[in-house]
């Protein structure tokens, strides 16, 4: 399995330094249609941080962060009033990036594909999106090897979507989309308590909600 997750990482990195080189800093240079539907995201992510934690000092970890957006977008809402942020990725050209363009007191970037300690709130926005591989079970069986070792850093909450429809497959342009019931009973199951969320603006995604039974 290990080696399996590496060759993924090894295209993957791959892939996302192609794109990223073709059209930088842009939602389409991290495989997104739009930068109004990648904020709609974020703010369904952090708003079901809100509900469940309040405005408390947290730590965020944005596994899959890519060129930062997501860092961005807190800086802009000016939710590091409250947060703290490490942004992970497998990318080091985009970790890279990430460092020369923002100097925020209250983030940081790592070379990883999971928080390298714990934080409070996992997120993966997109992450799993992009499949290099045409056998939609192999990658959801990537998705939740990923999934577990980020959860044994996760303090309060770990949170993630994916694109979804009726049956899992893999898109003529390599798009994974995942039975949302099967994932979220996947869910229950390795991880305990958990929820979807879902958006009228956002048709075929859904936002998969995991709180720690320990969580306060």
């Amino acid at each position: 399995m290990f080696r399996i997750k590496r060759t993924f990482n090894d295209e993957l990195e791959t892939a996302y330094a192609k794109q990223f080189k073709r059209y930088g800093a842009t939602p389409e240079g991290s495989y997104w249609l739009s930068k109004t539907r990648q904020n709609l995201r974020f703010e369904i992510m952090i708003q079901e941080v809100i509900k469940l934690h309040g405005n408390l000092d947290l730590y965020i970890g944005d596994i899959g962060c890519g060129y930062g957006a997501l860092a961005e977008y807190i800086a802009k809402m000016h939710y590091s009033k409250w947060m703290r942020y490490c942004g992970y990725d497998i990318s080091k050209q985009l970790i890279d990036f990430c460092h020369e363009t923002y100097d925020y007191s209250w983030a940081e970037f790592v070379i990883s594909s999971k928080p390298l300690s714990p934080v409070d709130i996992c997120m993966l926005s997109g992450t799993f999106n992009l499949a290099v591989t045409k056998n939609a079970l192999e990658w959801e069986n990537h998705i939740f090897n990923n999934l577990t070792k980020c959860w044994i850093y996760t303090k309060k909450t770990l949170i993630f979507n994916l694109q979804t429809s009726e049956i899992s497959h893999i898109s003529d342009g390599s798009i994974f989309y995942a039975n949302k019931i099967k994932v979220l009973n996947r869910c229950k199951a390795l991880f305990g308590s958990s929820f979807i969320v879902e958006h009228e603006k956002l048709p075929c995604d859904t936002t998969f909600i995991i709180p720690k039974n320990n969580m306060g």
